[in-house]
């Protein structure tokens, strides 16, 4: 079921799998948040674990909430311009899909004691509620080229075996049955399959297309709360609930280019939506070293999503040299399983240059072969998937803002290994970002661009050399209005 087209939520895949099996490019999808949320977040490329004083740090690291002396309310709607390129045996195709969203939006409240005893090393403590987008899954691709080797048909084949026709699956062997592009030979046991380039003296070539076009998101409800203490270490915790919804469609076509042909063409049209919520802690602490050094550090609990639900479908189409076609659509499937995310760690430092600004940078190590599926004696074979070909990973990201008058200059630059290990696929993903913001005594604006960029390669179908490159590029251009109040 699950061939995901992106990683962005980069997400990407090891090779595709059968209409409706859940598996291991789930846990990654889900595990692989973006770089997205304020526009001075982003406008530094997200380093900023030890800056603090913005709302995004509910979700990167909650002490920075710490940091704030005023009450705050924000709110960042976004747009985002995602492309694909792909190159499938000498053709190259260009498609995308943009998007409107809204990056975050919360409200910081900011509190002293009434009453500080001397002794008391509570300077003011901080309360924070809202919403964060944490993955944007709008995307479309386009893949398509000229086969000489193999076809979607030999696939079915294989999962076709000597099986009954009565037990293929609903969803991918059984409709190309009914179809007639599979079927057996008579009076052969046991039951032996041919496809429909056997009644023409077996397959030469094709031009295959694979169209896939994603939709949704995932966002987290976030409520934190952070502490002051003598101005110089700042302790901060958030409860994170995030969900999120991912629908796609893809379309696969496959076109018989011998000359002397019985079939003419087919496709295979799958539809998936998901839905899931789930449940994290973050733990975070800043410490000022000194005047001009903060230092800080958090840990983020794996997620874990106990209530995801898939519901899926497919339709086969058959056309032959005859006129006639045939169409066979599937049951509609749908399955509730669990997913736990990799638990992460991150150490941060900021240096502040007076009244010039400050520079920044953040380390993030996540090992993504210590996430599953579960119940795990359902998902032994894809447990084992995840933890002998996925990584651990060393994220980094740099940012600096520069001060001229009221007005601030961003700039940063992040880098995230690929998940994978045993060079299975690429995936790595780098981001490039700048902003320019306005700050008053009780207002602000920030604006920042940011272009994310990734290689993988997307199978079309199991067990056949299909690879596509495909280079995946994403701009998000985000503004953010706050106002501070006590």
């Amino acid at each position: 079921m699950k061939r995901s087209p992106f990683f962005i939520v980069l997400l990407c895949l090891l090779m595709t799998k059968g209409v409706m099996a859940q598996n291991e490019e789930d846990v990654l999808r889900y595990s692989m948040p973006q770089i997205t949320g304020t526009a001075r977040y982003v406008g530094m490329a997200g380093a900023y674990g030890a800056i603090g004083a913005d709302f995004s740090s509910v979700s990167t690291n909650p002490a920075g909430l710490g940091l704030y002396k005023k009450s705050e309310f924000t709110i960042t709607p976004s747009l985002n311009f995602n492309n694909a390129e792909s190159t499938y045996r000498g053709t190259t195709m260009d498609d995308g899909r943009n998007s409107f969203a809204l990056g975050n939006v919360g409200i910081v409240l900011a509190g002293a004691p009434a009453n500080r005893l001397d002794r008391s090393p509570v300077v003011n403590y901080q309360a924070a509620f809202g919403i964060n987008r944490l993955k944007d899954f709008n995307q479309r691709m386009v893949i398509r080229g000229v086969n000489n080797e193999s076809s979607l048909l030999d696939t079915y084949l294989d999962y076709a075996g000597n099986k009954n026709p009565e037990y293929l699956n609903a969803f991918d062997t059984r409709p190309a049955f009914d179809t007639y592009l599979i079927d057996t030979l008579i009076g052969v046991s046991p039951f032996t399959y041919v496809n429909a380039y056997s009644y023409i003296g077996g397959f030469t070539s094709a031009t295959q297309q694979k169209s896939i076009e994603t939709k949704g998101s995932m966002n987290e409800i976030v409520l934190s709360g952070a502490v002051n203490l003598n101005d110089r270490i700042y302790l901060g915790l958030t409860f994170g609930f995030p969900y999120f919804r991912y629908e796609r469609t893809s379309v696969y076509k496959e076109f018989n280019m011998t000359e002397n042909r019985d079939l003419d063409n087919f496709s295979v049209s799958e539809d998936l939506e998901t839905k899931g919520s789930g449940f994290n802690i973050k733990f975070g602490a800043i410490v000022k070293a000194t005047p001009q050094l903060r230092l800080g550090a958090a840990f983020h609990t794996p997620t874990w999503f106990n209530n995801v639900t898939d519901k899926w479908s497919s339709t086969t189409r058959s056309y032959f040299t005859n006129s006639e076609s045939f169409t066979a659509n599937s049951p509609l499937g749908d399955y509730e399983y669990d997913i736990k995310t990799p638990w992460r760690a991150s150490a941060s430092a900021a240096y502040l240059l007076g009244s010039i600004g400050l520079i920044s940078a953040d380390y993030e190590y996540v090992d993504y072969s210590t996430a599953s599926l579960r119940p795990s004696v359902d998902f032994s074979t894809q447990n084992e998937t995840i933890r002998d070909n996925f990584a651990q990973t060393h994220n980094f990201r740099v940012g600096a803002e520069f001060f001229v008058g009221m007005m601030q200059v961003r700039g940063g630059y992040a880098y995230q290994m690929s998940p994978f290990s045993n060079d299975v696929n690429d995936g790595m993903v780098q981001t490039v970002s700048g902003g320019l913001g306005y700050r008053n005594a009780d207002f602000f604006i920030d604006a920042a661009l940011a272009y994310a960029f990734s290689n993988l390669q997307y199978n079309l179908y199991a067990y056949y050399p299909t690879a596509a490159d495909v280079k995946y590029g994403n701009y998000n251009f985000m503004v953010t209005f706050g106002f501070r109040f006590d």
